[in-house]
């Protein structure tokens, strides 16, 4: 799977003296727009050593974030990535584009199940 993801952002915060979260705003070639986060190891000086995504399957996007800026483009082939380890190709955002169910009928048949009220 390729996609093209332009950075728009890049945000850290420190949490502590050793680590902090990094967020990179990007958008993908479908305008959706994306976070991408993850922990950082920081050095005595406060510099990152260490980058660690909050999503393991994300990880060869973020290792390829750091060689970017803001503003600019570039493409990442995922299949080699998802074959290695066993990640089967999925859609994204597939579970907004098939909502066979309204919230409020999921509600409802979770207080039947709860109280055990016949359909």
């Amino acid at each position: 799977m390729i996609k093209t993801f332009t950075l728009n952002a890049i945000d850290h915060d420190q949490a502590t003296p050793e680590s902090g979260v990094i967020v990179w705003h990007v958008v993908d070639e479908n305008k959706r727009e994306r976070l991408i986060k993850a922990t950082t190891e920081l050095s005595r000086q406060g510099f990152i050593k260490t980058v660690k995504p909050h999503n393991d399957r994300e990880m060869p996007l973020v290792e390829l974030l750091s060689y970017y800026v803001e503003g600019e483009s570039f493409r990442i082939d995922f299949s080699m990535f998802n074959e290695t380890f066993g990640y089967t190709p999925r859609e994204v955002f597939a579970a907004t584009q098939h909502q066979s169910e309204t919230a409020s009928n999921r509600m409802k048949k979770g207080i039947r199940q709860l109280f055990h009220v016949p359909f």
